[in-house]
């Protein structure tokens, strides 16, 4: 149980208080940390605290923490770096459980005044009980608890939580994950990680019954038996997804510069991933696309794809981006393209695996009414790839029917089903696809704009159940 745990008052604080409050944050908008947190619901005490201002959106600001009479949980620092000491001083004073340090230009700037200032506040904390989060980061976004640091994010909560050591990374993985449906139990960017780190988030993740699916981004890691302790421990509970940044030199310099990162080799971390069995991916979108197929996707019997689509070709760069992803596309059973021929006789079409649909739109609908299910009750398919690319078929007139029949027939199969659904260049094709992508997203189809992502993902997905099955953690997970 997670509410046990030192950071559960932390991610659940009954009290913020702000400090750096503009007395213009009215003027400024939803921008301001205030506002922000009033706008979002944040439904605990707020102190805003400004020496220069009385009263700030309606609640009254103080001059300094100390003079708040009652008791603060949690700060943000919204101040110059070189005032950090003296408020963090403040805080330790005022028995604070955490601080947020949203201020950059600590020692990710590669001065020593700024790595003197992280001693300096290392040092202030300790023996307190004071928690750091940060600096140089974006904090914690929680829905459940009103938290947010970023005003465009859903209000509403989900099963998948975020540990990031980058902000904008961070808004940029929540935004595209929310246009896709994806919603979130906690998100925490932590930056420069001078105190907590995503050990320490990790750990406490594993034991939180609201996520259900880990995903993080991670430039470096300063207690490497801490995490790896904490990743095995969330593995042996729920799926952990990891985009390690800087493992090129180039890159490595890169994530030394923003957050003062220790990147490590791209060998260690090879390592890593194959003995912890965690899900690597190489970009926020390849991360969005695993956690949809994990939530989307149920674990299928082995990796035998049966291919569907309209396009010789296409279901050819099918076949190969499925095997070289480690999946299998076998020959159907002699039963099976008995069938299909009785459901696609037009010259064209092909009753192999891949499949070529009859052509248009108006005849791939009519072949996934019952085609699907003749590729559905093969002994040699675990689960199906549907590719549909609407430049192909040459209009767009029919494929809101066309998505109708195949959410409908998604319904009737016994093994799962993935969805590519892909656009041409012309802004008509684009936003059709777009709606068609979100209507199979609300049916709790997996649904991605092309037949590389659909392979991506679903392969990392299937190998991390075969990964959980080897180690005997299925019981767990599956």
């Amino acid at each position: 149980m997670s509410s046990g745990h030192p950071l559960h008052q932390i991610l659940h604080p009954r009290s913020i208080a702000v400090v750096g409050v503009s007395a213009n944050e009215l003027r400024e908008g939803i921008t301001g940390w205030l506002p922000r947190l009033l706008n979002f619901g944040y439904q605990g005490h707020l102190y805003p605290v400004n020496p220069r201002a009385s009263e700030i959106l309606g609640l009254r600001a103080y001059p300094s923490l100390k003079d708040i009479p009652e008791t603060v949980d949690y700060v943000i620092f919204n101040i110059p770096a070189r005032l950090a000491p003296q408020i963090m001083e403040d805080c330790v004073a005022k028995g604070v459980k955490a601080v947020h340090v949203f201020t950059a230009g600590f020692s990710e700037t590669g001065k020593e005044e700024g790595r003197r200032l992280e001693e300096e506040l290392s040092h202030i904390i300790r023996g307190s009980g004071v928690r750091i989060i940060g600096p140089n980061c974006m904090g914690i976004y929680h829905p459940k608890a009103g938290l947010t640091f970023y005003p465009a994010f859903s209000k509403e909560s989900g099963s998948v939580a975020l540990v990031s050591q980058t902000g904008a990374g961070a808004i940029r993985f929540v935004l595209l994950a929310n246009e896709r449906g994806i919603r979130f139990s906690k998100v925490i960017s932590y930056g420069n990680a001078i105190d907590l780190d995503a050990s320490d988030f990790l750990e406490y993740l594993a034991g939180d019954e609201e996520t259900k699916v880990i995903a993080c981004y991670i430039e470096g890691v300063k207690g490497g038996r801490a995490f790896l302790k904490a990743v095995k421990e969330c593995m042996r509970r729920k799926p952990v997804i990891i985009l390690k940044a800087g493992v090129t030199e180039g890159g490595a310099a890169a994530a030394a510069s923003h957050t003062a990162a220790l990147a490590g080799s791209e060998w260690v971390w090879g390592a890593f991933f194959k003995q912890t069995g965690v899900i690597p991916v190489e970009s926020l979108e390849e991360m969005v696309d695993v956690v949809l197929a994990l939530l989307h996707f149920p674990c299928p019997r082995g990796p035998r794809v049966g291919i569907v689509g309209r396009g010789g070709g296409i279901g050819v760069i099918a076949t190969d981006l499925c095997e070289r992803a480690g999946l299998s596309v076998p020959s159907f059973a002699p039963e099976t393209r008995s069938q299909l021929e009785k459901v696609n006789p037009e010259a064209g079409a092909s009753v192999r695996n891949p499949v070529e649909t009859a052509l248009g739109l108006a005849g791939a609908s009519q072949f996934y009414q019952e085609g699907l299910q003749v590729v559905d009750a093969d002994p040699h398919i675990d689960f199906i790839l549907t590719h549909i690319g609407v430049d192909v078929y040459g209009r767009v007139g029919s494929l809101e029917e066309t998505v109708d029949i195949l959410i409908e027939t998604a319904k009737t199969l016994t093994k799962p089903m993935v969805v590519a659904l892909y656009a041409g260049a012309s802004l008509e094709t684009i936003a059709a696809v777009a709606q068609a992508q979100q209507r199979c997203l609300e049916a709790g189809l997996a649904v991605y704009p092309t037949v590389e992502a659909a392979v991506k993902a679903v392969s990392k997905v299937i190998r991390y159940h075969q990964f959980i099955k080897e180690t005997r953690l299925e019981q767990l997970v599956c």
